[in-house]
């Protein structure tokens, strides 16, 4: 069984700027064109438009429903058209202004174009109750049965999008995680899950509209029919005249308006009720219903066997049936048509590209194989969900995006175990009981009475936990309440792994920090420093991208955050003149950052707790110092290095023994350089600072002196 998952974080990224307009020949005239029609539609509401103009406008009506209707059934998704809730603001608007100038025609001129007239006197038959009884069933087909549907499944499928958003979320994460897609596949899909949200929500308040497009053409109709018989009779016509004239004229309004309604209601319907595909309608309708002949044939008996029923139309009743029958044949012979059977090929072994075992993995995880669940993508609230997490909080606090983490199950690992690798060599190692819990009792002597005092020991395996190499237990479950009231502090696997590969990364943060990093960092500080980063790293600067990267490690080897870039070029831009060194100028930047360094070290009460050493001690060995390619190096044998690191390790565990779990070694600032060096192996979680890089007015509180030290230390002079 092989588990190899790329986890990449979450971090926010631009996400890809959909443009689809752009690729289209009219998209620099689209907004002009839009612009224009809006103008067209107020302008129509004022003032009086020429029938010529209005039979145009009225054929645009028509014909854009139409458009409407065809592109609805040709696409392919709902998202296809995000834009149709505008849309049929957009058409109604247009109609109901269309409604206001036929309106002032109709009245004033008893004629209103070729169009209306036609569909008075052509649709209507001339009659005024057929005209009228045409557009009631349009206006009820549309109110009652269309746009109510419409709105009802848009109204739902709102619902459902809203409520299923946290599981897609969750999903796309999982699969960001896994490396399945990249970050921009991931922002894609969680932007067209929002746009879902939106389309659905805004189709069902547009489906609002046509019910009250509907409703204004009862009104208007019917002020029109009223307002005519009036106009005609104040005009010394008869009534019966003005009820012919005026009423064919306003029904025949009416359905030039109801007509194009309809056609956009039936589109809204049937946008709303696609079911997303790679088909569109009507290639889906046709390839689900002539799949299968069965289906067909029996159907086209049935239709057959109702032309014999008396009264019935014979003829047309046969000719159906034969329709059918000939389609279920059809669909019957290329349902038993075998599909040609692939050529068979010899099987060649599959090769992998000699380049891939090329290809390693700057960060990766191998884990035994009672660990895969721990990492299993499948399953909630594992390791694999939690890494992204850790990549957003590393990047947070130290300023570098680590590349994502590879995990892999590794049978010549025990089962228990796992490994932390850089570049695939192992930096850290551990094993987890994954149906256990970690009880860690206090990392300091405590009295009876100290809440942090373990008041009765709890049995378990006896281990090591490994970020600090605290004796601990793994312990089942079912006794984790009685270590935590026994004064244990208990913690589940997953955050002891975590907890591990994070301290891992910190201690090695400076060997993930390439130049292709640097070079990241510093072209997006350039979007907002562009006159300080051409001055320290451009083409003319002081500072080449290998000396920044050996200052960024520098500080990142030391422990220290790199997000305060703009506070680290503003000192090299004023050093970096001086010296190329980039210890040197580490130092230098390092004062620059007084107050990181100095907020990362202070306890809960804002203090500074520190080991020092005797001034007589520190002033012997700053007289040791001497320089080598302009670095300060202390001049001290084998055994007296060895006396002075046995010495600090002393003095730092007394102070964690009492407590203190955020200790440094401050000292003189041409010492800090040469004695980081010296205590990096030996005690690399011992911060050295500097005086000059605590702030001033910090509380400072001295928890251990190194004095003078014996006689068998030397300091060589």
């Amino acid at each position: 069984m092989a588990l190899d998952r790329a986890l990449t974080a979450s971090l926010p990224a631009g996400g890809a700027r959909e443009d689809g307009a752009a690729n289209t020949p009219f998209a620099s005239y689209t907004n002009v064109v839009l612009a224009a029609g809006l103008v067209t539609i107020l302008a129509t509401l004022i003032v009086p438009v020429p029938t010529v103009l209005l039979d145009l406008l009225l054929a645009c009506s028509i014909s854009l429903s139409i458009a409407v209707l065809i592109v609805t059934l040709s696409a392919r998704e709902t998202l296809e058209l995000s834009t149709f809730p505008s849309l049929l603001l957009f058409t109604t608007l247009f109609r109901l202004s269309l409604n206001v100038a036929s309106t002032r025609l109709i009245l004033l001129q008893g004629d209103a174009g070729k169009i209306i007239h036609t569909f008075g006197d052509f649709v209507a038959g001339g009659s005024v109750v057929v005209g009228l009884v045409i557009f009631l069933i349009l206006v009820v087909i549309q109110f009652i049965v269309i746009t109510k549907g419409a709105e009802r499944i848009s109204e739902v499928s709102a619902r459902f999008t809203l409520d299923a958003m946290p599981g897609k979320q969750m999903a796309i994460d999982a699969d960001l995680n896994a490396g399945a897609i990249t970050e921009a596949q991931a922002n894609e899909r969680r932007a067209k899950i929002v746009k879902e949200s939106e389309f659905y929500g805004a189709m069902d308040g547009a489906s609002k509209f046509i019910r009250g497009d509907a409703k204004a053409s009862l009104f208007i109709t019917a002020i029109n029919i009223v307002g005519g018989i009036a106009m005609g009779y104040s005009r010394g016509t008869t009534i019966l005249s003005a009820v012919q004239t005026y009423a064919i004229l306003s029904i025949g309004d009416g359905l030039v308006s109801q007509i194009p309604s309809v056609i956009i209601s039936i589109s809204s319907g049937f946008l709303v009720t696609k079911i997303s595909s790679s088909h569109s309608v009507g290639q889906d309708l046709s390839r689900q219903f002539l799949r299968a002949g069965q289906p067909l044939t029996t159907a086209a008996c049935i239709v057959a066997a109702l032309a014999f029923v008396p009264g019935m139309p014979r003829l047309q009743f046969l000719l159906l049936a034969a329709g059918t029958a000939v389609l279920g044949r059809m669909a019957g012979r290329a349902e038993k048509v075998p599909s040609k059977p692939a050529t068979a090929q010899p099987k060649k072994p599959e090769k992998e590209p000699v380049e891939n075992l090329l290809d390693i993995d700057r960060v990766s995880v191998h884990v035994g194989v009672r660990l895969i669940g721990m990492v299993d993508p499948r399953k909630s609230h594992t390791i694999f969900d939690r890494i992204g997490t850790l990549r957003r909080q590393f990047a947070q606090q130290m300023g570098l995006v680590i590349p994502l983490v590879r995990l892999r199950d590794d049978l010549n690992l025990a089962p228990n175990a796992y490994e932390i690798r850089l570049s695939e060599v192992p930096v850290a190692k551990g094993s987890l009981e994954p149906e256990m819990f970690l009880a860690l009792a206090a990392e300091r002597p405590c009295g009876p009475g100290d809440p942090g005092a373990v008041q009765e020991k709890v049995n378990g395996i006896q281990t090591t936990e490994p970020v600090y190499g605290l004796p601990a237990l793994w312990i089942p479950a079912g006794k984790k309440e009685e270590a935590e009231l026994n004064g244990y502090t208990v913690i589940d696997p997953e955050s002891v792994f975590l907890t591990h590969l994070s301290e891992t990364l910190k201690r090695h943060a400076d060997e993930l920090l390439t130049r292709e990093d640097v070079q990241l960092l510093i072209d997006r500080l350039r979007k907002n420093q562009p006159s300080l980063v051409g001055e320290v790293v451009g083409t003319e600067g002081e500072v080449s991208l290998g000396l920044l990267q050996r200052v960024l490690r520098n500080l990142l080897k030391s422990g220290l955050p790199i997000r305060e870039l703009t506070a680290i070029l503003e000192a090299l831009a004023e050093n970096a003149a001086k010296t190329k060194n980039a210890g040197v100028l580490t130092e230098m930047v390092r004062k620059a950052l007084s107050r990181t360094i100095t907020e990362q070290y202070r306890d809960a009460d804002g203090r500074v707790t520190v080991i020092t050493f005797d001034p007589t001690f520190e002033h012997q060995l700053t007289s040791t110092l001497r320089q080598e390619n302009g670095e300060l190096l202390l001049n001290a044998s084998a055994e007296t290095a060895l006396e002075l690191n046995r010495r600090v390790a002393d003095a730092w565990k007394s102070a964690v023994d009492r407590g203190q779990d955020k200790v440094v070694l401050l000292c003189d600032a041409r010492l800090r350089a040469p004695l980081a060096q010296m205590l990096a192996r030996t005690l690399p979680m011992l911060p050295v600072v500097a005086y000059d890089e605590i702030v001033l007015g910090t509380p400072v509180e001295p928890l251990e002196t190194i004095g003078v030290p014996a006689e068998e230390m030397t300091i060589d002079g």
